[in-house]
Parts: C-alpha cells; sequence; structure tokens
C-alpha cells in the first residue's frame, strides 16, 4: 500500500516535469519558439468526499489534473491527465473511473490514470464552437485492486467547447476498451463523459457545473452500470499577477447509480491557471 507522502511526490514530479519541458522551449531558438511552442494551462486539486447509503463507507478522493497545450505549427494538441488519491473504506463500484471490478478491500493509495490528447488548429478554441477529435488512453497505475482496472485501455474521444458572452461550456467524451492487462481482471468498457459549464454572473464569481462525469459501463448488468449526478456550484477567480487561481465548491447528487454506489458528492477545486 504506497504512502500518502509517495503519491504527494508523484504529483510533484508530473508538475516539476511540465515546467522543465516549459523552461527548455523558452530557451529554443526564436524559429524554433514559432514553430513549436509548449505551455502548461492548468494545474487542478480535486478534494471530494463521496457519501454512501453507510455513513461508515464514505470515502475521501484527491484528484490532481494537469491541463498541457502542444503547439505544432499551424496545430495545437491539448493533453488533460488525471489520476486521484483515495482513501476508501470498501470498494465503490465505478470508482476510481475505468475500474469495472474493483477489489474487496479497504485501501488507500493511487488510482489509474487517466488522459486524453485532442488536436485541433491553433486559435479555433476561440471561436463560439469548438470541437478536437482525439484520443483517451488509460494506464494502470493504480497501487491496489480496490483503486484500479489492472488494464490498459485506449479509444477515440472528442472534445466540445461552447463560448458566448459570460457563458463556457462543453463536454469531452473517452470511450475505453482494454488491450492489456492483468488476465485476472475484467476489461474496461467504459463511456466517460465530463461535462462542464461555466456562468460568471458577476465580475470574477460563476455558476459551475464540474461533476466527477457520467459513466456507462457497457459490459456491468443493468441497474449497476451508470453514474448520473445532478448539482453544481460556485466559484471564485483571483488574480495573482499572470497567474490566475480558481476556487469553487460544489455538491452533486447521483440521480442514477449503482445500489452500492456513491449517493452524493461534495466536491472542492483549487485551480491554478497559468
Amino acid at each position: 500500500m504506497i504512502k500518502l507522502s509517495t503519491a504527494i511526490l508523484l504529483a510533484f514530479i508530473l508538475f516539476v516535469t511540465h515546467l522543465e519541458i516549459f523552461a527548455q522551449e523558452e530557451h529554443s531558438e526564436e524559429e524554433e519558439q514559432s514553430f513549436i511552442e509548449f505551455r502548461l494551462a492548468s494545474w487542478g486539486n480535486w478534494i471530494f468526499r463521496s457519501f454512501l447509503k453507510d455513513e461508515t463507507d464514505d470515502a475521501t478522493t484527491w484528484g490532481h489534473e494537469l491541463v498541457s497545450v502542444l503547439g505544432i505549427g499551424s496545430f495545437e494538441i491539448k493533453n488533460i491527465a488525471y489520476f486521484e488519491i483515495n482513501d476508501f473504506p470498501r470498494n465503490i463500484p465505478g470508482q476510481p473511473p475505468g475500474n469495472p471490478s474493483p477489489g474487496v478491500e479497504a485501501a488507500t493509495g493511487i488510482g489509474d490514470l487517466i488522459t486524453g490528447f485532442w488536436v485541433s488548429k491553433r486559435g479555433e478554441h476561440h471561436k463560439g464552437h469548438h470541437i478536437a477529435p482525439g484520443i483517451g488512453l488509460q494506464i494502470p497505475t493504480a497501487s491496489d485492486k480496490t483503486l484500479g482496472s489492472g488494464k490498459w485501455a485506449i479509444g477515440p474521444s472528442f472534445d466540445y467547447e461552447y463560448e458566448s458572452g459570460n457563458l463556457f461550456a462543453g463536454a469531452i467524451a473517452i470511450q475505453l476498451w482494454t488491450f492489456a492487462g492483468a488476465k485476472d481482471r475484467k476489461d474496461v468498457n467504459m463511456l466517460l463523459v465530463k461535462p462542464f459549464l461555466y456562468y460568471e454572473f458577476v465580475e470574477d464569481w460563476s455558476f459551475v457545473y464540474v461533476p466527477y462525469g457520467i459513466s456507462v459501463y457497457w459490459n456491468k448488468p443493468s441497474g449497476e452500470n451508470v453514474y448520473i449526478p445532478l448539482g453544481g456550484g460556485v466559484q471564485r477567480s483571483f488574480h495573482l499577477g499572470s497567474i490566475g487561481l480558481n476556487v469553487s465548491a460544489q455538491f452533486f447528487n447521483n440521480v442514477v447509480r449503482p445500489s452500492k454506489g456513491t449517493v452524493n458528492d461534495l466536491r472542492f477545486l483549487f485551480e491554478l491557471a497559468f
């Protein structure tokens, strides 16, 4: 079982690695900068509490989300990498995402890494409607069967964004299928949809809907294979020089969920935007 300090170190290494790549680009020649550019867009820390039917089963999660953009010529590749540090008193169906057959024991440690890459022309995301095709990948980095699938999975994805006035909304969808991994674990066949909505009602204050995600496990029995969350919250944005800081609190009820799944989620976000 992995120590929390090790998990924190992994998060720090990922962050520093992004900064080192950025520094290398800064010191490249001028003509190379115009053709290849890398930037770390944001680093989000999701801290949330999952409430189950039996309060002794309530679980705590610390999610890390790194968003980066690599520009190559007239195109750019957006990457989102997400992993969690979980403290689960028991296995939770469908959590962390991408785990169709969690183990039965309590566990504390790292879950699987889910990442996606989307390609579009530079500057297109500033238009009203923007859609970028891509691929999703799940890497079996979990420290325990309760927290991960033990499988490598890959599949198609898209990133859709819409911006108009004070409204910014969209969704990221990833369909994952197993292509390798532990033979004694069930294959991953999952659709994950991450909707998001931000509406700035006054300067630096926004209504937000950014749930854990809508997930469908196609190879699980009906009634035990879907999560659909409803809810939302408020976000406050701060400006620290050239860096933005977003802080939000949200509450969700999973109106559709597995019988032993999470009933409610209380989610806090601390995000640095570069």
